[in-house]
């Protein structure tokens, strides 16, 4: 049996292999033969380090919905206190913050979710939390403006910052994401009469 720190380390390039295959092939062509290629490992220590596929499918989960919850908390929190709404649409139709296997992983475990009710409902909260972020920050900087506008412009930014990110796969288009970004920043300016 491999020391714990070893099991951890393996356990963690599983993973990742697992990941890339789930960006490559989808959540149900992300086979163990292909995680076991992609790792450089044995099936049977994928089984041995990891467990099964349902238990790898349950860790990838767990560490997208971890890396992804604490990547928006990291975000909100280091927006400035001058223009934070506008700095947080900045940063979201950056594409050097894009993360395309990211983007492919999340397009991938949507796709599982339509026929997995327990997987839908964690990206439906997921997704509700991720809107939350934005409504907060604009609450907090147009705390005129009604519970109802904020919840529009934190649906319409999160919107539109989905649609784009899924694009980003495709290459650049820089048209459309400044397109994007700036239909993001009308959606702000609909607050500002509110203040």
């Amino acid at each position: 049996m491999p020391r714990p720190d070893m099991k951890e380390q393996r356990k963690a390039e599983i993973l990742e292999a697992f990941e890339n295959c789930v960006a490559r092939y989808g959540v149900e062509g992300a086979t163990l033969e292909r995680i076991a290629d992609e790792a450089g490992l044995a099936r049977a220590l994928i089984r041995h380090n990891v467990g099964n596929r349902e238990d790898l499918l349950a860790a990838l989960i767990k560490r997208f919905f971890d890396r992804s919850t604490e990547s928006t908390k990291q975000m909100v929190a280091a927006l400035p206190s001058q223009n934070p709404s506008r700095t947080l649409v900045d940063w979201l139709f950056d594409p050097a913050y894009s993360d395309p296997k990211q983007v492919l992983i999340t397009e991938a475990l949507i796709a599982s979710a339509a026929n997995d009710k327990a997987l839908a409902k964690r990206l439906r909260n997921w997704t509700d939390g991720f809107v939350g972020s934005i409504e907060n920050v604009l609450s907090a900087e147009f705390p005129k403006a009604s519970k109802e506008a904020t919840a529009a412009v934190g649906a319409g930014i999160t919107g539109v910052y989905f649609n784009i990110d899924s694009f980003a796969l495709l290459g650049p288009m820089k048209k459309l994401r400044a397109a994007s970004k700036a239909a993001a920043l009308r959606l702000i300016d609909s607050l500002e009469n509110e203040r």
